[in-house]
């Protein structure tokens, strides 16, 4: 799970130049996947800004990835959405929690409203991306893998694809 931030796309307020420091740190190890190391260093970001709504939901994150406490850790994230709910990353940071808890149509919805917020962010649209949401069956009432439904599925594809570069 790679973290696409840094601190100037948080949106948060400014914390100072060593809480700054720590929270860097703790997005490198993250994304090297040391979440407990990176749990450490966002409590003493939050030691010295404990309302920056970034560090929290970065912490929020942590604590479901190294302890597996996704209730603490989707109330964590939560807190920090309610802190600067105009933050995309918040939002995908609590989405990434539901993920992990296995609740992939809330994250699916935490992903979707951070996309909303900025639709030219990384982040969200990564994760959207990543989940892979397929469309509905052409024929809702025949399975997906009738071959009826597959054929048309492949039709409406290419009808989709051809319109889009007509488009461009």
């Amino acid at each position: 799970m790679s973290i696409v931030e840094t601190l100037e796309e948080t949106g948060a307020p400014n914390g100072t130049h060593e809480s700054n420091v720590l929270f860097n740190r703790a997005l490198e190890l993250v994304n090297r996947n040391r979440a407990d190391q990176a749990k450490k260093h966002l409590e003493m970001a939050l030691e010295i800004c404990p309302r920056h709504s970034g560090y929290l939901s970065l912490y929020g994150l942590c604590v479901a990835i190294e302890s597996e406490d996704y209730e603490a850790a989707r109330k964590i994230c939560e807190t920090a959405v309610k802190m600067n709910p105009r933050d995309p990353l918040s939002r995908v940071n609590l989405g990434r929690v539901h993920r992990l808890e296995g609740n992939n149509a809330a994250a699916y919805v935490e992903f979707l409203s951070g996309w909303k917020l900025d639709r030219k962010h990384p982040a969200p649209a990564a994760e959207l991306h990543r989940m892979g949401i397929r469309r509905p069956p052409v024929f809702s009432f025949l399975p997906r893998r009738h071959r009826i439904n597959v054929l048309a599925g492949r039709i409406r594809a290419t009808v989709l694809r051809t319109r889009a570069r007509a488009v461009t």
